[in-house]
């Protein structure tokens, strides 16, 4: 499951790689129902610490950390 840790390590890992084109990326990830929303929802809590706000739970999740963004979607269903 990816969760905060993983984005922190993996941003860490492409800002240190030297041969890795930085300039505009993005990484995607797609995630099932359940793994998206608690990854939304740990994120929020995270970066509103200070209570701001009510929870709601977004489609996309875009973060950036450092120079690495990260794009994660729901998993579609076939």
């Amino acid at each position: 499951m990816l969760n905060y840790q993983n984005l922190i390590e993996i941003a860490s890992a492409i800002t240190e790689a030297g041969d890795i084109v930085k300039e505009g990326l993005t990484l995607q990830y797609e995630l099932g129902e359940k793994n998206h929303k608690k990854l939304d929802e740990d994120l929020f809590y995270r970066t509103n610490q200070n209570g701001g706000g009510e929870f709601s739970h977004q489609e996309i999740i875009e973060v950036s950390i450092g120079i690495v963004n990260f794009k994660i979607i729901k998993k579609k269903l076939k």
